[in-house]
């Protein structure tokens, strides 16, 4: 699994014990299990609402290497979330000052 644009999983679903049937997304490890991680999404491609998404400790591996590849996909764990999930997700760990929101 890796964290490239995933265009053609937009629309395939995921049971998810929580909420049901949704959309899938995917996160970085740290994100699903921690908050005020940073958030970082791989696109704004208006098409894909939910686009892969990691923390800052993840955010600095992927600059180290210029990009995703091999090398830098291995020394991060993906996991597999819900669309209402990913939500969740997000907002526990988007950082932002005076309150305010802000994707990175």
């Amino acid at each position: 699994m890796t964290l490239e644009s995933r265009a053609t999983n937009q629309c395939e679903m995921v049971y998810c014990d929580k909420h049901g049937d949704r959309r899938k997304a995917y996160v970085c490890d740290h994100l699903l299990h921690g908050s005020r991680q940073g958030f970082f999404t791989a696109c704004d491609d208006p098409t894909n609402p939910d686009p892969d998404a990691w923390c800052s400790k993840c955010q600095q591996i992927r600059l180290h290497g210029g990009e995703w590849n091999e090398t830098s996909e291995a020394l991060i764990k993906v996991r597999l979330v819900c669309r209402d999930c990913y939500e969740e997700i997000k907002e526990r760990n988007v950082l932002g000052s005076d309150g305010i929101k802000l994707v990175q």
